[in-house]
């Protein structure tokens, strides 16, 4: 019997992260009215619950196709989806792909912030039209524990998707800018303003993944960059 090609085509990597994205937005044009519609929650809730129904199903999808190829038992399924131990050089990508993003983003910010106050260009949006984040008060800092594993699945699910499954299967030379471009189109439904803040790290961690081949890495980049800035806002330390 012949072997079983796992390679994913352009195509097939297209269609999707175009899929999953038109699926993001019917979430936010049906469940999230809904929530807001009938319940009485804190506002950051409604995002938190839309997020669960996003990011649960694209860890769910890399696995069932990992499954589909074969790839039974956890070791073999780890592997499949290339998450393996930190080596010398992962860590060395790891922590200079986090870095550069920071980096990057903040000079991005910084060059939006001097256009608006020297040319009276409009200020860059960060907050997606979609969510209203206030920071949490007293017993409501208590919601971090309901975000924490939304933020799980966000970061382990897109990651696994993107990277560990898809990327990992596209034979094309130059798959880690393919998988950038359109990582960037998943992230269209936050708007503009987001989407250039994201430009960098957008590319650096497809990247990276190409440099090393684990799922790890951008799982660690991801996280750390996303994860504290969240929960500072979320807390009032930062604007």
């Amino acid at each position: 019997m012949p072997e079983k090609d796992n390679t994913v085509s352009p195509l097939e990597a297209a269609l999707t992260f175009v899929g999953f994205t038109a699926y993001f937005y019917l979430l936010l044009f049906t469940l999230l009215p809904f929530l807001k519609a009938n319940f009485r929650l804190h506002p950051a809730l409604y995002w938190f619950v839309t997020g669960y129904f996003l990011f649960i199903p694209l860890l769910a999808y890399a696995m069932w196709r990992s499954r589909a190829e074969g790839n039974r038992g956890v070791r073999n399924a780890l592997a499949a989806l290339n998450i393996r131990p930190f080596t010398k050089r992962d860590w060395q990508y790891s922590i200079a792909g986090l870095v550069m993003g920071m980096v990057l983003t903040g000079m991005i910010f910084g060059m939006a912030m001097l256009l608006s106050r020297r040319l009276g260009w409009p200020p860059l949006s960060t907050t997606p039209w979609f969510m209203e984040m206030r920071p949490f008060g007293g017993a409501e800092k208590m919601l971090l524990l309901v975000w924490l594993p939304m933020f799980f699945f966000n970061i382990v699910g897109e990651e696994i998707l993107w990277r560990g499954y898809l990327q990992s299967r596209m034979r094309l030379r130059h798959a880690w800018l393919l998988c950038a471009a359109l990582w960037m189109v998943f992230h269209i439904p936050f708007g503009p303003g987001l989407m250039i803040m994201l430009l960098p790290v957008a590319v650096i961690i497809p990247y990276a993944f190409h440099k090393t081949r684990n799922t790890l890495v951008g799982i660690f980049i991801h996280g750390l960059y996303n994860g504290p800035i969240f929960v500072a806002i979320a807390l009032g330390w930062i604007g």
